[in-house]
């Protein structure tokens, strides 16, 4: 066992775990909070996903920075004390290991081995750590929390095993898969229709592209229509509307939902304010105006049980929970109120339908194989000439691009200054894209000026 000392909390790696269920081994990274003693236990426990990405002094960067935020919040006293177990992904495996019930769309291998990876946790891990570290087995201090398809993942578990994990953190989940050609959906989620864990906290950020936030809402809903979880306290939901689908997001994140999972739910709101919105069409069937609420602890969320007016009266249809559909175009102003707090702001609607075209021309200094994709904010565009790359869509309105080129996993498209392209926006209206791409962050393909054959800007 390798250990990494800090001034507060202590890390230590625990190489090569093997699972009988997985017939695969990984690292599992602990993190021991500052005075940890077994003497003092049991202590709450935080499992979670994607160990090589969550603590910055034993993983892969982008981090998490877990430990950072355990200091700080247990430091302030505003968590308990608590053990945090960060179990390394399965690598290849990683998409079937985290669905439970659809194969992993992006899998060739279209496996699901959720439950599977379940057993692992629970069977083979969750023992091994109870022997080494005094953690509670009390499900109610218990929390399971990941992001994307560990989202995904920690949902699933946390539903199908609440007597395990009793707290789950659903961060960026995703829900549903898009398909980036056709944008036809496939759910990869079940929707649990019986209460689970005691508290639930779902988050997703605005620029997530076709990870929707209409996908991570509709949950939400789901779960406090249909199965009956409180609103603002026992689900707690909260929309970055500049967000990306990124590990640094998860990382500003953390902080609110450890503060919902573990922290005092009877703390009040400390403020409320309407953030800004993008432009809305009379032809989208809902949106959301739900304000913003800061508790007294920093726990920053959408409060979806705000009493909302506005002016013109007519020109919003209200739906429930902080959700709208825009009747006529003009400026709407809205006023929110909760927790004694009142917060007031505008939004913009125009004519239009529910979705807008977006046409994007990419050209690369450089021709690619023809077996290369070239992709604009995930979505696939078609070779129409050498080095020349079109894409159209009409994609809802209010979904958030990063307006990024790539040909795959960490294969960016770069800007004349050697900078990953990003011009993230809103899709709120109809609009064409030209974007040149003089090199990529894959050194295989060169620039014209820097090959000396032909042949080695196609390598």
């Amino acid at each position: 066992m390798s250990a990494t000392a800090a001034a507060a909390g202590v890390l230590e790696t625990l190489p090569n775990v093997r699972s009988e269920h997985l017939d695969n081994t990984r690292d599992v990274h602990v993190y021991l909070p500052p005075g940890y003693h077994p003497d003092a236990g049991p202590y709450p426990v935080l499992w979670l996903h994607d160990g090589q990405h969550v603590f910055a002094r034993t993983g892969l960067e982008p981090s998490w920075r877990v430990e950072e935020t355990l200091d700080r919040l247990i430091g302030a006293g505003l968590v308990p004390p608590l053990v945090a177990v960060a179990v390394d992904n399965g690598r290849d495996a990683r998409g079937a290991e985290y669905s439970h019930y659809v194969p992993y769309p992006r899998d060739p291998r279209a496996l699901a081995r959720g439950e599977l990876y379940e057993r692992f946790l629970i069977e083979e891990l969750r023992p091994l750590i109870a022997a080494r570290y005094a953690v509670t087995e009390d499900p109610a201090q218990t929390a399971v929390l990941g992001s994307s398809m560990g989202g995904l993942a920690s949902y699933h578990l946390a539903f199908r095993r609440p007597d395990v994990f009793g707290l789950a953190g659903v961060l960026s989940p995703f829900l549903v898969f898009v398909d980036p050609i056709t944008l036809d959906e496939t759910a990869v989620h079940h929707r649990q229709d019986t209460r689970g864990p005691a508290r639930i906290w779902v988050d997703i950020g605005g620029m997530e592209g076709l990870i929707t936030v209409r996908h991570a809402r509709d949950l939400v809903e789901h779960l406090i229509t249909d199965v009956g979880y409180a609103p603002d306290r026992e689900v707690r939901f909260h929309e970055d509307p500049s967000a990306p689908h990124h590990e640094s997001a998860w990382a500003r994140r953390l902080s609110s939902a450890l503060l919902h999972l573990f922290g005092d739910a009877e703390l009040p709101l400390a403020e409320l304010r309407l953030p800004e919105r993008p432009v809305l069409a009379t032809g989208q069937q809902d949106a959301s105006v739900a304000p913003v609420g800061v508790r007294a602890d920093g726990c920053v969320y959408s409060v979806l049980d705000a009493e909302l007016t506005w002016t013109p009266a007519d020109a919003l249809r209200p739906l429930g929970l902080a959700r709208v559909a825009p009747a006529r175009p003009g400026t709407v102003e809205l006023t929110a109120t909760a927790g004694g707090h009142t917060a007031q702001g505008s939004v913009e609607v125009v004519e239009g339908g529910a979705d807008a075209l977006l046409e994007v021309t990419v050209t690369t200094a450089a021709d690619l194989p023809a077996e290369e994709t070239v992709y604009f904010s995930g979505l696939v565009t078609t070779r129409v000439d050498a080095g020349t790359y079109h894409g159209s869509w009409r994609l809802p309105r209010g979904v958030g691009l990063n307006g990024a080129v790539g040909r795959g996993w960490r294969c960016d498209g770069l800007d004349a200054t050697g900078e990953p392209i990003r011009d993230p926006f809103h899709h709120d209206g109809d609009r064409h894209i030209r974007l040149h791409v003089p090199a990529w962050s894959d050194l295989n393909v060169v620039t014209p000026a820097e090959s000396s054959t032909p042949t080695e800007e196609t390598l």
